[in-house]
């Protein structure tokens, strides 16, 4: 099992770089990658990507599907099939994972939330010291 570790500002909670492609195309030399943070969030069902990553691979939705948040009624979001890398040991590869589109409030700290659909594939733990481990 892979681990990565570290320490977080409790204002935003543990972030972690994700790259993200297009689902099926991770690895090609021409293939549109980026890296951006990402919010290891406990409090999301599902892993979301923002407007600026939908953009910046130039994604196209496989679908649409409700969110429901704690700041936004329920709100029909785009879907859209990716590759995830994170970056455990050598690399953990998530491929073709489903992920919906959020609403990026002013803050800019962070690009995805990593949420518990790939969080409870492995371990994670905070303490209120400021430490997070996540293992998968």
């Amino acid at each position: 099992m892979s681990c990565i570790s570290g320490k977080f500002n409790p204002d935003i909670g543990p972030l972690i770089d994700i790259k993200v492609a297009p689902a099926e195309v991770i690895g090609l030399a021409s293939c549109p990658v980026t890296s951006e943070p990402a919010l290891i969030d406990t409090g999301a069902t599902s892993t979301c990507i923002s407007k600026k990553v939908v953009q910046s691979l130039g994604l196209i939705p496989v679908g649409m599907r409700n969110m429901v948040s704690t700041t936004h009624p329920s709100t029909p979001v785009h879907v859209y099939l990716v590759d995830l890398y994170l970056p455990f040991g050598s690399g953990y590869l998530i491929e073709d994972k489903e992920v919906m589109e959020f609403v990026q409030e002013d803050k800019d700290d962070f690009q995805i939330l990593l949420g518990r659909d790939i969080i409870c594939r492995g371990v994670f733990t905070i303490s209120f010291d400021g430490h997070f481990t996540f293992s998968l």
